[in-house]
């Protein structure tokens, strides 16, 4: 053999090994495109998930904004002739004002647009405010429903609010007047800050003829800015109530991933955004530990190549590139963090990486030849015979999410994607990626759970119980079963609030909530916050005798805390009424009226002496 033949025999393993070297940093290329991708996809359902969460809770606000504000619009048409009635309207503006967490301050105009009342500043009185656009909506508008507006700058506080407005009617339905209650911006701002992010993020919330409501970080020059014309408006939200949007800020110039939810009750949207280069950033700093992996890896892998070159001879020449191809495989494989497996046509494994200690707890010498359904539940067996059967039947790729049981007793979760392989030199069959996406459900899980939850008590919110009522009662009526609500009032607890202060009855609410949450069957029954001081739970199963007997000892326990309550007597404790319903599923009842009748069994155990607990048909406590 000539010297050019010698040479070139020599030179092929170091070039084979090249070729290795080159697919694995191609592989690893593919891989951080891959977790890059993910990575935008995790950020982007975050961001609309919070989005989500501060429409809902926007909404949650406005609602129970309009709740006094209607009543005051009764109490200005029927009880406001003499001087005592005005003033005790102004001293109800002034309470309900106090009382709401969320309201900043209520206002009462004339039909001619000056300023009657206003809890803000009593000598304001007579200003006119004909100009403002919710006063000219309302006296050429019917409508009495409230309206959302804003935002405004206060002239002498110089803070940012929204109104929540309503139009009054005198007695013969003529133009009286307008009630204005004003709403804190800060107070989202506020909520907003409590999401965390990888980042600098943007809150953005925009009304329904695109005015920029809210901005944090707060921009005064940009508040108010008619968004309307701007692609983001018409190509997304014009478009879709929900979604991701990249879009180049108009105020920073700086460009900006984003998600956005509108809200269909009062058609404000929301829009969390961060920086792109954040969002970079963000993954270069969890990826680079990876990345130094790959590169010892690589660095290894051309190590290999230059012993490999020095020991290959002639007669084992075939034979010693398969073993190197096979040798960078397997590095490659075990160089992830991800599970890889090599599966035969029948599911069965021939080759599994490293990571199966980590991701499945078995080494991987153990489940070499095993058929890939072992070790897994009825459950998940199913969903692996069902993608294998769609991979033979010619899908090229199936998806697969599914719960394992640690050996420690934890759920953990995994994503498998199985790939078919076709004119692969080293034989068909099928690749199967596994990876760890526990902390990926659990943060979906906990942003679901923030949105169901009531903030101050951690008992169900009125959204969630509202659903749940019509789903448990539903199934009540098909199955033909008991249902019972009740609905519980903390006795005289304004004056708890006037004697103690808000703090103390937040903290008692909680202690409450809690002894509820410790009275009631975990995973059957349901408490919720219902509004303010009222508390609702749901008991599927329960016969209106069972149910007043929960009841009643729910009332002995709160009784049996002795919180201090000086000012309700007899008992110098707080203590709670409560009113029983039972679903009459025969006669085809509604929710509406089941809510109603526990409504009035809690008003007549409340007229009965407080600290009581009044059934459906009459049953009081003894």
């Amino acid at each position: 053999m000539n010297e050019h033949a010698a040479g070139s025999i020599h030179s092929r393993p170091f070039l084979i090994a090249t070729i290795c070297a080159a697919m694995f940093v191609g592989l690893a290329a593919w891989t951080e495109l891959s977790n890059w991708q993910t990575q935008v996809s995790r950020i982007n359902s975050y961001l609309e998930q919070t989005a989500k969460a501060i429409a809902q809770h926007t909404d949650d606000v406005i609602e129970v904004a309009k709740q006094p504000l209607v009543g005051l619009v009764l109490q200005v048409r029927n009880n406001n002739d003499t001087m005592l009635q005005k003033l005790e309207l102004m001293r109800t503006m002034r309470e309900v004002t106090r009382n709401s967490p969320y309201l900043r301050s209520l206002a009462y105009l004339g039909a001619d647009g000056r300023l009657i009342e206003s809890t803000t500043n009593v000598f304001s009185a007579g200003v006119d405010l004909s100009d403002r656009a919710y006063f000219i909506h309302h006296q050429h508008s019917e409508d009495l429903s409230p309206r959302a507006d804003g935002p405004f700058k206060g002239p002498v506080t110089n803070e940012w609010f929204m109104t929540l407005s309503q139009r009054l009617n005198d007695r013969e339905g003529h133009f009286a007047g307008v009630m204005v209650a004003t709403i804190d911006i800060r107070m989202f701002v506020n909520f907003f800050k409590g999401f965390s992010f990888p980042g600098e993020a943007t809150l953005a919330m925009i009304d329904g003829d695109g005015r920029l409501l809210v901005r944090s970080p707060m921009d005064e020059s940009a508040l108010g800015t008619n968004l309307s014309q701007t692609p983001f408006y018409r190509d997304a939200l014009l478009a879709k109530g929900s979604g991701n949007y990249p879009y180049r800020s108009p105020f920073d110039g700086v460009f900006k991933q984003s998600g956005y939810y509108t809200s269909q009750a009062t058609h404000i949207a929301v829009l969390v955004a961060i920086p792109q280069k954040d969002i970079l950033w963000y993954w270069v700093t969890v990826s680079k530990t990876r990345w130094l992996f790959s590169l010892a890896a690589i660095c290894a892998a051309l190590a290999m190549a230059l012993r490999l070159r020095h020991n290959m001879a002639m007669a084992r020449r075939n034979q010693l590139m398969i073993a190197a191809r096979d040798a960078e495989f397997q590095l490659i494989a075990n160089a992830s963090s991800d599970l890889i497996e090599k599966l035969d046509d029948n599911g069965l494994r021939e080759y599994v990486s490293a990571a199966s200690r980590s991701v499945l707890e078995v080494d991987p010498g153990d489940i070499v030849g095993k058929s890939v359904l072992d070790g897994y539940d009825a459950e998940v067996k199913q969903y692996w015979s069902e993608a294998l059967a769609n991979i033979a039947a010619g899908s090229s790729i199936e998806r697969l999410v599914f719960r394992r049981t640690r050996k420690s007793g934890e759920t953990a979760w995994l994503e498998t994607v199985i790939t078919r392989v076709r004119h692969f030199d080293v034989g068909g069959g099928m690749v199967a990626i596994t990876r760890d996406v526990t902390s990926q459900r659990l943060l979906q899980e906990e942003l679901d759970r923030l949105a169901n939850t009531d903030e101050l008590t951690q008992l169900s919110n009125k959204r969630h119980f509202n659903a749940q009522l019509r789903l448990r009662t539903a199934e009540a009526r098909a199955n033909g079963q008991p249902f019972s609500l009740l609905l519980m009032d903390v006795d005289r607890f304004k004056l708890f609030n006037d004697t103690y202060g808000h703090l103390p009855g937040d903290t008692c609410l909680r202690r409450i909530a809690a002894e509820i949450s410790t009275s009631i069957r975990p995973g059957m029954d349901l408490a919720a916050r219902y509004g303010g001081e009222e508390i609702a739970v749901l008991l599927p199963g329960l016969g209106e005798d069972e149910a007043w007997d929960r009841a009643d000892m729910i009332r002995q326990r709160i009784a049996a805390l002795e919180i201090e309550h000086a000012k309700n007597l007899p008992w110098a404790c707080v203590t709670v009424s409560i009113g029983v319903a039972t679903l009459a599923v025969e006669q085809n009842e509604s929710d509406e009226a089941l809510i109603v009748r526990a409504d009035q069994a809690l008003y007549q155990a409340k007229n009965s002496g407080r600290n009581t607990v009044l059934g459906g048909q009459g049953r009081v406590t003894e």
